[in-house]
């Protein structure tokens, strides 16, 4: 993990922490909330995900409805981290939250922000210590595919960055 998504983890770690979130789901729109950020759910273009916009007294982000919600989550999560890591640094007024830079260009690490906000979300929805804890006391299976479900249900993710999750913090990989 390079310094830049190490910070991204440790900043999810320390408000999870600070509004004392140790179980899940992790209410992503309460905690916006506290941080006094406002969330609007609008019809967007399917390409956009969501974008946070910031102002000096205050800060909204925009999240697309027709998304699905656990997509929806992440894309608040995701904000949260642009507004906890960047918005104060970079001096930018918006993030956007498109395919291409989630897909494509965050993956490669093209985009730096976009893979630290995307770290950040990934810590924030799917605890490490709160996501090992559940597997443990649960003893789940991780190659069973049924166990992987309920778990992504339990943290209102998709399966697939459940998936992505476990692979990251290299669980469920042994036989």
């Amino acid at each position: 993990m390079n310094d830049a998504t190490q910070q991204a983890t440790e900043t999810a770690k320390k408000l999870l922490k600070q509004f004392q979130i140790t179980k899940p789901p992790i209410n992503v729109e309460s905690l916006a909330t506290k941080l006094k950020i406002n969330i609007e759910h609008e019809e967007l273009d399917d390409d956009v995900s969501g974008f946070l916009i910031i102002k000096k007294d205050k800060s909204t982000i925009v999240v697309n409805s027709c998304h699905p919600s656990n997509r929806q989550r992440f894309t608040i999560a995701h904000e949260i981290g642009h507004f906890m890591l960047h918005a104060k640094i970079s001096g930018k007024e918006i993030f956007v939250d498109k395919k291409y830079n989630r897909d494509l260009n965050s993956s490669t690490g093209e985009i730096e922000e976009e893979k630290q906000a995307n770290q950040f979300a990934a810590e924030l929805l799917m605890p490490e210590k709160i996501l090992r804890k559940e597997i443990e006391d649960s003893d789940i299976d991780l190659v069973d595919d049924t166990a992987t479900f309920v778990l992504a249900k339990k943290f209102q993710v998709s399966e697939q960055a459940l998936g992505y999750r476990l692979a990251k913090l290299d669980l469920g990989l042994e036989d």
